[in-house]
Protein backbone atom coordinates (compact mmCIF):
# COMPACT_ATOMS: atom_id res chain seq x y z
CA UNK A 1 0.00 0.00 0.00
CA UNK A 2 2.81 2.55 1.01
CA UNK A 3 4.81 1.40 -2.14
CA UNK A 4 1.41 2.16 -4.30
CA UNK A 5 1.12 5.55 -2.93
CA UNK A 6 4.94 6.11 -3.22
CA UNK A 7 4.53 5.43 -7.51
CA UNK A 8 1.64 7.50 -7.73
CA UNK A 9 3.31 10.44 -6.01
CA UNK A 10 6.26 9.80 -8.27
CA UNK A 11 3.96 9.85 -11.04
CA UNK A 12 2.62 13.30 -10.11
CA UNK A 13 5.85 14.75 -9.82
CA UNK A 14 7.05 13.61 -13.41
CA UNK A 15 3.67 15.14 -14.70
CA UNK A 16 4.38 18.43 -13.18
CA UNK A 17 8.26 18.86 -14.00
CA UNK A 18 7.21 17.69 -17.71
CA UNK A 19 4.82 20.63 -17.97
CA UNK A 20 7.22 22.88 -16.63
CA UNK A 21 9.60 21.95 -19.09
CA UNK A 22 7.07 22.12 -21.82
CA UNK A 23 6.45 25.85 -20.83
CA UNK A 24 10.56 26.63 -20.75
CA UNK A 25 10.77 25.52 -23.97
CA UNK A 26 7.48 27.42 -25.08
CA UNK A 27 8.92 29.87 -28.35
CA UNK A 28 8.38 33.80 -27.11
CA UNK A 29 7.88 35.82 -30.37
CA UNK A 30 9.58 39.24 -29.76
CA UNK A 31 9.02 41.91 -31.85
CA UNK A 32 12.17 44.12 -32.92
CA UNK A 33 11.78 46.66 -35.74
CA UNK A 34 14.66 46.86 -38.18
CA UNK A 35 14.49 50.45 -38.47
CA UNK A 36 15.41 51.90 -41.43
CA UNK A 37 18.11 54.20 -42.56
CA UNK A 38 17.92 58.11 -42.34
CA UNK A 39 19.58 60.69 -44.32
CA UNK A 40 22.22 62.92 -42.60
CA UNK A 41 22.73 66.20 -43.89
CA UNK A 42 25.92 68.66 -42.66
CA UNK A 43 25.63 72.00 -45.00
CA UNK A 44 27.34 74.32 -44.44
CA UNK A 45 28.03 77.98 -46.06
CA UNK A 46 31.06 80.17 -45.32
CA UNK A 47 30.85 83.97 -46.07
CA UNK A 48 34.81 83.72 -45.61
CA UNK A 49 36.07 81.15 -48.35
CA UNK A 50 32.42 82.43 -50.53
CA UNK A 51 31.87 78.06 -50.79
CA UNK A 52 29.08 75.80 -49.72
CA UNK A 53 30.18 72.73 -48.63
CA UNK A 54 27.53 69.61 -47.94
CA UNK A 55 27.99 66.11 -46.39
CA UNK A 56 25.59 63.88 -47.13
CA UNK A 57 25.24 60.34 -45.82
CA UNK A 58 23.05 57.54 -43.71
CA UNK A 59 23.03 55.95 -41.06
CA UNK A 60 22.56 51.99 -40.84
CA UNK A 61 19.28 49.64 -39.48
CA UNK A 62 19.17 48.80 -35.96
CA UNK A 63 21.26 45.49 -36.88
CA UNK A 64 23.54 47.26 -39.00
CA UNK A 65 27.24 48.00 -38.04
CA UNK A 66 26.01 51.62 -37.36
CA UNK A 67 28.54 53.14 -39.51
CA UNK A 68 27.13 55.97 -41.67
CA UNK A 69 27.06 55.46 -45.84
CA UNK A 70 28.08 58.37 -47.83
CA UNK A 71 25.20 59.26 -50.12
CA UNK A 72 25.84 59.84 -54.08
CA UNK A 73 23.41 60.70 -56.51
CA UNK A 74 21.10 63.36 -54.48
CA UNK A 75 20.14 66.62 -56.07
CA UNK A 76 21.25 69.69 -54.07
CA UNK A 77 20.19 73.18 -54.39
CA UNK A 78 20.78 76.37 -52.42
CA UNK A 79 18.40 79.26 -52.76
CA UNK A 80 18.97 83.02 -51.28
CA UNK A 81 16.49 85.07 -49.55
CA UNK A 82 16.44 87.25 -53.13
CA UNK A 83 15.55 84.47 -55.29
CA UNK A 84 18.68 83.33 -56.89
CA UNK A 85 19.09 79.07 -57.10
CA UNK A 86 22.60 77.12 -57.14
CA UNK A 87 22.51 74.19 -58.23
CA UNK A 88 25.37 71.91 -55.64
CA UNK A 89 27.24 69.59 -57.56
CA UNK A 90 28.90 66.36 -56.60
CA UNK A 91 32.58 66.41 -56.25
CA UNK A 92 33.31 62.92 -54.68
CA UNK A 93 30.81 60.74 -53.27
CA UNK A 94 29.02 62.43 -50.09
CA UNK A 95 30.52 65.35 -50.74
CA UNK A 96 28.48 68.44 -52.67
CA UNK A 97 30.62 71.88 -53.38
CA UNK A 98 29.43 75.14 -54.98
CA UNK A 99 32.63 77.73 -55.33
CA UNK A 100 32.53 81.09 -55.20
CA UNK A 101 29.08 81.92 -54.09
CA UNK A 102 28.42 85.52 -53.79
CA UNK A 103 27.20 85.58 -50.03
CA UNK A 104 25.32 88.44 -48.63
CA UNK A 105 25.09 88.92 -44.53
CA UNK A 106 21.72 89.68 -43.46
CA UNK A 107 20.60 87.42 -46.47
CA UNK A 108 18.77 83.43 -45.50
CA UNK A 109 20.03 80.65 -47.84
CA UNK A 110 17.67 77.69 -48.17
CA UNK A 111 19.42 74.29 -48.73
CA UNK A 112 17.29 71.88 -50.40
CA UNK A 113 18.36 67.95 -50.74
CA UNK A 114 15.85 65.53 -52.58
CA UNK A 115 17.31 61.89 -52.09
CA UNK A 116 14.71 58.17 -52.39
CA UNK A 117 11.71 60.78 -53.73
CA UNK A 118 12.00 62.65 -50.44
CA UNK A 119 12.94 66.25 -50.30
CA UNK A 120 14.82 68.31 -47.04
CA UNK A 121 15.49 71.60 -46.90
CA UNK A 122 16.28 73.83 -44.15
CA UNK A 123 16.40 77.56 -43.63
CA UNK A 124 19.80 79.34 -42.27
CA UNK A 125 20.43 83.27 -41.40
CA UNK A 126 23.52 84.80 -42.39
CA UNK A 127 25.39 87.19 -39.65
CA UNK A 128 27.63 89.83 -40.52
CA UNK A 129 31.07 89.02 -38.84
CA UNK A 130 31.95 89.79 -35.65
CA UNK A 131 35.47 90.98 -34.73
CA UNK A 132 37.87 89.56 -32.31
CA UNK A 133 39.40 91.97 -30.13
CA UNK A 134 42.11 90.12 -28.88
CA UNK A 135 43.00 87.04 -27.62
CA UNK A 136 45.98 85.94 -24.69
CA UNK A 137 46.82 83.42 -22.11
CA UNK A 138 47.13 82.56 -18.70
CA UNK A 139 49.50 80.49 -17.35
CA UNK A 140 49.10 77.72 -14.17
CA UNK A 141 51.94 76.50 -12.43
CA UNK A 142 52.43 72.79 -12.17
CA UNK A 143 50.73 71.10 -9.21
CA UNK A 144 50.45 67.59 -7.67
CA UNK A 145 48.22 66.51 -10.33
CA UNK A 146 48.88 68.94 -13.22
CA UNK A 147 52.65 69.82 -15.39
CA UNK A 148 52.57 73.78 -15.68
CA UNK A 149 49.77 74.50 -18.42
CA UNK A 150 47.97 77.56 -20.35
CA UNK A 151 44.70 78.63 -20.89
CA UNK A 152 43.19 81.03 -23.63
CA UNK A 153 41.38 83.65 -23.37
CA UNK A 154 39.45 85.54 -26.07
CA UNK A 155 38.20 89.49 -25.80
CA UNK A 156 35.61 90.85 -28.32
CA UNK A 157 32.37 93.15 -28.55
CA UNK A 158 29.19 91.88 -28.42
CA UNK A 159 26.90 93.59 -31.32
CA UNK A 160 24.20 95.93 -29.73
CA UNK A 161 20.93 95.26 -30.01
CA UNK A 162 20.09 91.74 -31.32
CA UNK A 163 20.22 88.08 -29.90
CA UNK A 164 23.72 86.93 -31.40
CA UNK A 165 24.51 83.53 -31.00
CA UNK A 166 28.30 81.92 -31.60
CA UNK A 167 30.21 78.86 -32.38
CA UNK A 168 34.26 78.86 -31.58
CA UNK A 169 36.51 75.72 -33.47
CA UNK A 170 39.93 75.94 -31.20
CA UNK A 171 42.62 74.15 -33.13
CA UNK A 172 46.12 73.13 -31.15
CA UNK A 173 48.90 72.50 -33.85
CA UNK A 174 46.59 72.10 -36.58
CA UNK A 175 44.41 69.32 -34.65
CA UNK A 176 40.69 70.44 -34.24
CA UNK A 177 39.87 70.31 -30.20
CA UNK A 178 36.81 71.88 -29.73
CA UNK A 179 34.63 68.43 -30.56
CA UNK A 180 32.04 66.67 -28.61
CA UNK A 181 31.80 67.27 -25.17
CA UNK A 182 34.32 70.14 -26.06
CA UNK A 183 31.89 71.76 -28.25
CA UNK A 184 32.22 75.73 -27.61
CA UNK A 185 28.87 77.37 -28.14
CA UNK A 186 27.14 80.06 -26.34
CA UNK A 187 24.78 83.27 -26.77
CA UNK A 188 24.87 86.86 -25.75
CA UNK A 189 22.07 86.36 -23.13
CA UNK A 190 22.94 89.58 -20.42
CA UNK A 191 25.96 90.48 -22.26
CA UNK A 192 23.71 92.51 -25.16
CA UNK A 193 26.42 94.91 -26.73
CA UNK A 194 28.53 94.29 -23.81
CA UNK A 195 32.70 93.59 -24.25
CA UNK A 196 32.87 90.02 -23.15
CA UNK A 197 35.75 88.00 -22.13
CA UNK A 198 35.45 84.06 -23.18
CA UNK A 199 37.66 81.74 -20.95
CA UNK A 200 38.73 78.44 -23.22
CA UNK A 201 39.08 76.39 -20.01
CA UNK A 202 38.34 73.08 -21.55
CA UNK A 203 41.57 73.04 -23.39
CA UNK A 204 45.06 73.01 -21.95
CA UNK A 205 48.04 74.19 -23.89
CA UNK A 206 52.08 73.80 -23.43
CA UNK A 207 54.89 76.19 -24.10
CA UNK A 208 55.26 76.35 -27.66
CA UNK A 209 52.26 75.35 -29.30
CA UNK A 210 50.42 77.07 -32.58
CA UNK A 211 46.75 78.29 -31.48
CA UNK A 212 44.41 78.75 -33.90
CA UNK A 213 40.67 79.87 -33.30
CA UNK A 214 37.73 80.51 -35.53
CA UNK A 215 34.72 82.80 -33.57
CA UNK A 216 31.67 81.85 -36.04
CA UNK A 217 28.62 83.97 -36.12
CA UNK A 218 25.84 81.54 -36.42
CA UNK A 219 22.23 81.71 -36.18
CA UNK A 220 19.67 80.60 -33.45
CA UNK A 221 18.41 77.24 -34.83
CA UNK A 222 22.53 76.22 -35.42
CA UNK A 223 23.26 77.19 -31.80
CA UNK A 224 20.30 75.02 -30.54
CA UNK A 225 21.75 72.20 -32.95
CA UNK A 226 25.45 72.00 -31.43
CA UNK A 227 24.00 72.90 -27.51
CA UNK A 228 21.86 70.23 -27.74
CA UNK A 229 24.82 67.70 -29.53
CA UNK A 230 26.85 68.68 -26.84
CA UNK A 231 24.17 67.92 -24.10
CA UNK A 232 24.06 64.25 -26.29
CA UNK A 233 27.83 63.67 -25.73
CA UNK A 234 27.89 65.03 -22.21
CA UNK A 235 25.98 62.45 -21.46
CA UNK A 236 27.62 59.85 -18.68
CA UNK A 237 27.46 56.02 -19.82
CA UNK A 238 24.08 54.12 -18.45
CA UNK A 239 22.43 57.13 -19.41
CA UNK A 240 18.91 56.61 -20.59
CA UNK A 241 19.21 56.68 -24.61
CA UNK A 242 19.33 60.35 -25.59
CA UNK A 243 17.09 62.20 -28.33
CA UNK A 244 18.93 62.95 -31.61
CA UNK A 245 20.00 66.90 -31.75
CA UNK A 246 17.92 69.43 -33.02
CA UNK A 247 18.21 69.45 -36.89
CA UNK A 248 17.22 72.56 -38.73
CA UNK A 249 15.90 70.23 -41.57
CA UNK A 250 12.45 69.28 -42.14
CA UNK A 251 10.69 65.83 -43.08
CA UNK A 252 12.99 63.54 -40.16
CA UNK A 253 16.86 64.49 -42.10
CA UNK A 254 19.46 64.43 -38.88
CA UNK A 255 22.20 67.49 -39.03
CA UNK A 256 22.28 70.70 -39.84
CA UNK A 257 22.52 73.51 -42.16
CA UNK A 258 24.87 76.60 -41.33
CA UNK A 259 25.31 79.72 -43.15
CA UNK A 260 28.16 81.35 -41.41
CA UNK A 261 30.59 83.93 -40.87
CA UNK A 262 33.91 84.61 -38.52
CA UNK A 263 36.60 85.84 -37.24
CA UNK A 264 40.08 84.18 -36.83
CA UNK A 265 43.15 84.97 -34.68
CA UNK A 266 46.79 83.05 -34.26
CA UNK A 267 48.78 82.49 -31.41
CA UNK A 268 52.22 80.86 -30.11
CA UNK A 269 52.07 80.23 -26.80
CA UNK A 270 56.34 81.12 -25.66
Amino acid sequence: MVQLRLNNLLLIISAVILLLLTRCEKVIDVDLNDAGPTLVIEGNLSLNDSTVKVKLSETGSYFGNGQLQKISGAIVSLEDSEGNVFSIEEKEKGLYIYDMISAVPGNSYKLSVRYNDMLYSAVSFLNPKVRIDSVGYEKYEKTRFYEEWYRINLFFEDPPGKENYYRINLYKNGKLMSTGVNLIVFDDSGLDGKFIHVRLRDQRFSKNDRVYIEMMAIDKPVWKYFSTLRDVADLNPGSPAPANPISNFNNGALGYFSAWSCDTKFIIIK
